[in-house]
């Protein structure tokens, strides 16, 4: 517990600078994170360097997560080089698999593609999220997972009684989920204060408010199916952690699953409600 605590404290300090300094800080930061949630879903779905002939999927993909990085940086973010980087991924990994037939099965290329969507493509909105007008405010708001998770958690324990997914994780209950998104929208309420009263801008507190509960609550209702899809892998392939990264909490894709999962959405959300 004293090294997960110490981690944990490690990490926060490492989010912050990352968010607060912006700019290329955070892109490289992000780049760095995915290529290890990259990694650690090819070594759980068995398409890593270690897996042999495979391995150069791993290989082009991490190819592709960095030229999406630089694209993303130099573009602003242009949605259509987001698509041409998986249309290029998928037929590179095509190619690989028609030459090296039988050596590669068609499923290590299709979860290639799908550890690249994922992992790298989905937590690189967080750079979007940090590059809006006043993004040092929306970039916080992935990390609602957290707080959704911390709440669902006592929720739980407190009340609940009726299981979530029992076969997936018995320990998580209907009634949790939904104190982790009343939580959450609590949470939503600080947000939007904080982003109306020092965000310069001119908006309304109640509209503020409003925009920002709702959007944590679709995150954090969203963020649940993150975990528990994480969660859903990690059974499928009987592996307790993704990795050991993070001391005390494994790895990559153990810490930050919902995070991942709900980030394009909130991006998508805040360009509608803040233009």
């Amino acid at each position: 517990m004293k090294i997960r605590v110490i981690s944990g404290i490690a990490l926060g300090i490492m989010l912050a600078v990352t968010l607060f300094g912006g700019g290329y800080l955070t892109a490289g930061v992000l780049l760095i994170v995915s290529l290890l949630a990259y990694h650690e879903l090819a070594s759980a779905l068995s398409f890593s360097v270690k897996n042999g002939d495979a391995g150069r999927l791993e290989v082009v993909g991490m190819a592709a997560i960095i030229l999406h990085y630089l694209l993303m940086v130099i573009t602003g973010g242009d949605m259509k080089y987001f698509v041409m980087l998986i249309m290029l991924l998928f037929v590179a990994n095509a190619a690989i698999i028609v030459f090296d037939y039988p050596k590669i099965s068609s499923d290590k290329v299709i979860a290639s593609v799908f550890s690249f969507v994922y992992a790298p493509m989905m937590l690189s909105f967080i750079y979007l999220l940090r590059i809006m007008p006043n993004g040092k405010f929306f970039a916080w708001i992935p990390f609602i997972a957290w707080v959704c998770d911390t709440c669902a958690y006592f929720a739980g324990n407190l009340l609940g009684k009726h299981k979530l997914c029992p076969k997936l994780s018995p320990k998580k209950t209907v009634e949790g989920a939904v104190g982790g998104v009343l939580g959450s929208a609590l949470v939503g309420v600080l947000f939007g204060y904080i982003y109306a009263n020092y965000g310069n801008v001119e908006t309304d507190i109640v509209r503020s408010v409003v925009s920002f509960v709702i959007i944590t609550v679709v995150a954090s209702a969203i963020s649940q199916i993150g975990d528990l899809i994480a969660s859903a892998i990690k059974r499928d392939h009987d592996i307790k952690d993704y990795g050991k990264v993070i001391p005390g909490h494994g790895g990559i894709m153990d810490r930050f699953d919902s995070v991942i999962f709900i980030t394009p959405v909130i991006y998508f959300m805040a360009t509608y409600f803040f233009k």
